[in-house]
């Protein structure tokens, strides 16, 4: 801990009176609030860190914390911070971590255990980690599996799968090693309530077993177990579901919950110096986009609407982008961005030069972090091959592509069906292989809120999810004005 004084006195030039005031009482809370407040090295906390802005500056307060009560009782509790990585968090993500745990004299602090998990991998730390091909496959085929049943809904093609591991996330974490004892929430009481209740409309859609409701986290994470299970046999089809689709929710200990958000506040705009200056925080291009997370998706789910409108719809590319960044903005001025990174955003997608770029960066965002084609997307956006293929003509004929339907139907509607250089040709426009294309064909579309209401709970969820709205937009074939739902974040 030798670092720790000139780290204690470097960040508390950043501070204002009121913030080191707020962590001096926010320390006392937790001293007792811990389990064992008399040892307070004995207990164990664990905190979610995703890289971004947000959570970034949470780590800095907890961290900040931390040395406080070194500094005045000589000891401490012990932190565990863990990162759930994906496809979409790219290298930049990792070296603002570093950058980050550099400034916090995290490294050889024996008080801290920084650890990064890949699927079901757990491993600590590292700045150039590799992240593995597995992992990276899962979440391609998931993207995929999720855009042919959501025909590409831009939350649902990247959101529900990375939800659910992100969840899982968090029992890896708190059941690693022993497990822990507090988990560190900066979420307001308001959105911890909406957590709650979420969970419960998932189990319900989905008629997963719920668990008691004093059974604590271990029981939340049980009831989004039934849930993800069950979720995913809706997409992959029953008996496919794979351990990387359960959530571990058997713990060694529960762990309590601790709120600091009555504490600090989280606006970047509060704290800017400290997340650019004093941790060396830089905001990436693609990791930096709309959302409060570092995540390159939202880049392709502006893609995905933009390609929406120049295929399906018959527009052109820029309306269809230029849809999605209004949209996008709106949920960043909802959520109380500083009007800079607003600026930023605005900019970034403000004409059709500037489009342009954006364009030939998502391509090769695609291509980098999921090994898809703009092919391969454009045929997500028409969905094809699910619900026995009703759109499989228009697709077709609309993009020009010289197969057979009737051949493509023959193979995909019987198990016993064989045509080697078929199915290569499709898993080369599709991305699927041929028992994925066949779930699908099995499977039926997914109802936007805007059609008759379905029994299906997939189509229940997106009825449910708050980040979309109704929006008019043109369509070039009918010449007409149409309602649509779009999504995102």
């Amino acid at each position: 801990m030798n670092k720790l004084p000139t780290m204690m006195n470097a960040m508390t030039a950043y501070f204002s009176a009121a913030m080191i005031q707020s962590a001096t009482l926010c320390a006392k809370r937790l001293i007792s609030s811990l389990p064992d407040p008399h040892h307070i090295s004995r207990n164990k906390i664990l905190l979610a860190y995703g890289g971004g802005k947000d959570s970034s500056y949470m780590v800095a307060w907890v961290r900040y914390i931390q040395g406080l009560l070194w500094l005045e009782k000589g000891a401490t509790f012990q932190l565990r911070i863990c990162t759930n990585r994906h496809a979409g968090m790219n290298d930049q993500v990792m070296a603002n971590i570093a950058r980050v745990y550099r400034a916090l004299a995290i490294e050889g602090d024996d008080t801290v255990e920084c650890l990064v998990i890949d699927g079901l991998l757990i491993r600590p730390f590292q700045r150039h980690l590799p992240f593995p091909a597995t992992v990276r496959q899962q979440n391609r085929t998931d993207v995929l599996m999720n855009g042919h049943r959501f025909r590409a809904d831009a939350r649902s093609t990247f959101c529900n799968a990375c939800n659910l591991s992100m969840v899982n996330a968090f029992g890896l974490a708190a059941y690693y090693d022993g497990g822990v004892d507090v988990i560190i929430t900066g979420d307001s009481p308001q959105e911890q309530t909406a957590y709650l209740a979420w969970a419960r409309h998932l189990a319900r859609l989905f008629a997963a077993p719920q668990v008691a409701k004093d059974q604590g986290f271990s029981g939340f994470l049980q009831t989004l177990d039934g849930v993800s299970e069950r979720y995913f046999s809706h997409i992959y089809g029953e008996g496919d579901v794979t351990p990387a689709h359960r959530i571990t929710w058997q713990l060694p200990r529960d762990p309590l919950f601790f709120n600091i958000y009555q504490d600090t506040a989280y606006e970047a705009g509060a704290h800017w110096a400290l997340l650019s200056d004093f941790m060396g925080f830089q905001f990436d291009e693609l990791m930096f986009s709309f959302s409060e997370s570092d995540c390159g998706n939202p880049t392709l789910m502006a893609h995905l609407r933009g390609l929406r409108a120049e295929t399906l719809l018959q527009r052109s590319y820029d309306e269809g982008v230029s849809e999605y960044a209004r949209f996008a903005l709106g949920l960043m001025r909802q959520k109380d961005f500083p009007p800079s990174l607003i600026a930023a955003m605005t900019a970034r997608y403000q004409d059709t030069a500037a489009i342009a770029r954006q364009r030939q960066h998502a391509e090769q965002f695609a291509q980098d972090a999921f090994g898809l084609t703009t092919g391969q997307l454009i045929c997500m956006i028409y969905s094809p091959f699910t619900a026995g293929g009703n759109q499989l003509e228009h697709y077709l004929q609309q993009q020009h592509i010289p197969l057979s339907a009737s051949a493509i139907r023959a193979l995909l509607r019987d198990d016993a069906a064989s045509d080697p250089l078929l199915c290569r040709e499709l898993e080369t426009l599709s991305g699927l292989t041929l028992p994925q294309l066949r779930q699908c064909w099995r499977s039926p579309a997914v109802n936007t809120l805007l059609e008759p209401r379905s029994p299906d709970p997939l189509s229940r969820i997106l009825r449910y999810d708050p980040h979309k709205a109704v929006i008019p937009v043109r369509h070039g074939t009918l010449q007409d004005s149409i309602s649509e739902v779009i999504s995102g974040r």
